[in-house]
């Protein structure tokens, strides 16, 4: 695994645990316990990460909350302490979402895209160097997830040639294995210290036909049984070899037809975005965007194209979305609005209110989205502002908080389809 986030925060001098070696390794173990819940729940590990990254963030419940799981493994720990440790709290929280992210990738997608808005924002301090070390491990997970889903169309298919095993040699038969048959078959005795003849031919060869005659009958199952065990060695070993042939041809035929289909997936998604692009038509809203307020465009453009759009998706898809907007909102699209502005959309005019996905985005937890900040206004039928440490009053374009909501609505896409990952092994009790 890469840098120890906690280890930064010691070598940065920002947290103090004392010098004793136990009470990292608790917090080790702290963060071994957090990374496999994050990794299981991956929702679960948003609000707090919205509130560890941000200095500011002060007593937030879900920083609180660390220290009950801290309890059950540095039970004397606020003895260490004056005052709740919140920067402990939120180094906890940012190295168990580094490790979570090893082990579930939607969730380093989703810090990749939450992170892109948030971080230029805040205040962070002598912690950006931390900060980086965790997005820069969520971009890297992000950009070979990317690979996958979005491939280079203008390059063949290159996979690896395929490997062929190995066939397996014979098994070399003993030279001894039928040497008491034999020489059983060929008289009543052998020159071989140690060796017993079972049933053997009372005859010896200057004896004639009475010795040919017994010598042919014990002789011919020895053959038929050497023949057998050969033909039966033979044939086991070009089993296991045919059957590791076949499942090598079949693996690189899984992995070319996955590359293809993925190539395919692209090519729909680029048609439906140039569909989209030049109709300017929301789904969503249902009318064209050019009949919209800007506030109202940034919101259904980042809702319509949200689904178009794979799970991950390269940068230019963002530019596309800013001309759109700009193309949409013809002057307006040259007006800044406040975040306060963006989040005042009127319900009752537009289609926002009725769609079912944004009413499920509705969350009871201490750090809000702005998408989620949105459905709790509408749930509780007056405005709410998003709890995120970014003033109210911040200024932008109406494209580039087209991106801020496309970048929310597929990281809470993401957390919400986690990959499955292997439940952690029940101690025995």
């Amino acid at each position: 695994m890469g840098k120890s986030l906690l280890q930064e925060f010691l070598s940065l001098r920002l947290l103090d645990i004392g010098a004793e070696d136990s009470r990292l390794e608790k917090l080790e173990s702290t963060c071994g316990e957090l990374a496999k819940t994050y990794a299981i729940n991956p929702q679960g590990a948003l609000s707090p990460l919205l509130a560890a990254w941000d200095p500011s963030a002060g007593e937030d419940p879900s920083l609180l909350h660390i220290g009950s799981v801290l309890q059950g493994h540095w039970p004397t720990y606020r003895g260490a302490f004056t005052g709740e440790p919140l920067t402990l709290y939120r180094a906890v929280v940012l190295e168990s979402v580094m490790r979570a992210m090893e082990l579930q990738g939607v969730l380093a997608v989703a810090v990749n895209l939450v992170a892109a808005n948030l971080l230029p924002q805040l205040k962070v301090g002598q912690e950006s160097r931390i900060l980086e070390i965790l997005v820069g491990r969520a971009d890297a997970i992000t950009a070979e997830r990317l690979k996958q889903v979005w491939p280079d169309q203008n390059s063949a298919t290159n996979l690896a040639p395929m490997a062929v095993p190995p066939m397996n040699s014979l098994k070399k038969i003993d030279e001894n294995t039928w040497f008491a048959q034999v020489a059983a078959a060929a008289g009543s005795s052998t020159n071989r210290s140690g060796v017993t003849l079972s049933n053997a031919n009372p005859n010896w060869p200057n004896q004639g036909p009475p010795w040919s005659y017994e010598f042919a009958e014990r002789m011919t199952p020895i053959l038929a049984d050497m023949h057998d065990r050969a033909a039966a060695n033979a044939l086991k070993v070009a089993g296991a070899a045919f059957k590791s042939l076949a499942d090598a041809v079949t693996a690189k035929l899984n992995e070319f037809v996955t590359a293809e289909q993925a190539r395919s997936n692209q090519r729909e998604a680029t048609g439906h975005l140039l569909w989209w692009r030049q109709s300017l038509y929301s789904e969503t809203a249902e009318k064209p965007y050019r009949k919209l307020p800007a506030a109202l465009v940034a919101w259904h453009m980042a809702l319509d194209m949200s689904d178009l759009l794979p799970e991950v998706y390269p940068p230019a898809v963002e530019s596309l979305l800013f001309e759109s907007v700009d193309a949409a909102t013809g002057a307006q699209g040259d007006t800044e609005l406040t975040l306060g502005e963006l989040l005042q959309v009127n319900g009752a005019t537009s289609q926002l209110a009725q769609l079912g996905w944004l009413t499920e985005q509705r969350t009871t937890a201490s750090r809000t989205l702005l998408v989620q900040a949105l459905a709790n206004s509408y749930a509780a039928g007056s405005p709410e502002a998003a709890k995120l440490g970014v003033d109210a009053e911040l200024k932008m374009l109406p494209g580039d908080w087209a991106i801020w909501l496309l970048r929310e609505i597929k990281a809470l896409e993401a957390l919400a389809t986690p990959d499955a990952v292997e439940q952690p092994a029940e101690a025995d009790a």
